[in-house]
């Protein structure tokens, strides 16, 4: 069978253009498995103290000085009373502190209720003070712009007051 060179030129011109079966395409590692990684490491570790794993726990909250809240709905908790260890594991949310009251209150002490009474009034003292701070700051500010224009005077200029 003869070969038709120029044809046979062309064919191999195209084929260079259209590879059969395309780009090599590469893979993307996702993130999400690492989170699940870190997740299994601190357990096998926390498992390694022989921890003790606490079921039905619905919520844990956690307070802050600043009054906001940690807030877990859905808690995983494992301990090891031996090694004073407890981890709390799950997505945590940080909430204001008047968003939880209504359901946090039932699950709290008389020690804590004063804790927090005592918090609020500390909060609402502080937020007084930097509002009477801020008017007073004004108001300085007001005064020093006063004491830096002279009085004038009838039959005086600015020249004779220099």
């Amino acid at each position: 069978m003869p070969i038709d060179q120029e044809k046979l030129a062309r064919l191999q011109k195209l084929s260079a253009n259209n590879k059969v079966g395309g780009i090599r395409r590469k893979q993307v590692n996702s993130s999400s498995k690492g989170q699940s990684k870190d997740d299994t490491k601190l357990q096998s570790q926390v498992s390694k103290l022989n921890s003790v794993n606490i079921r039905d726990v619905a919520e844990a909250n956690f307070f802050k000085e600043d009054g906001t809240v940690l807030h877990f709905d859905t808690v995983g908790i494992q301990t090891a009373p031996q090694h004073n260890t407890t981890v709390f594991y799950g997505t945590a949310k940080e909430k204001q502190l008047q968003d939880l009251f209504p359901t946090i209150i039932p699950q709290m002490g008389q020690d804590s209720i004063n804790a927090l009474t005592q918090m609020a009034n500390q909060i609402k003292d502080m937020q007084e003070k930097e509002k009477s701070t801020a008017g007073q700051d004004a108001k300085e500010g007001d005064k020093k712009e006063e004491d830096g224009i002279p009085t004038l005077v009838e039959g005086q200029t600015f020249d004779d007051v220099e």
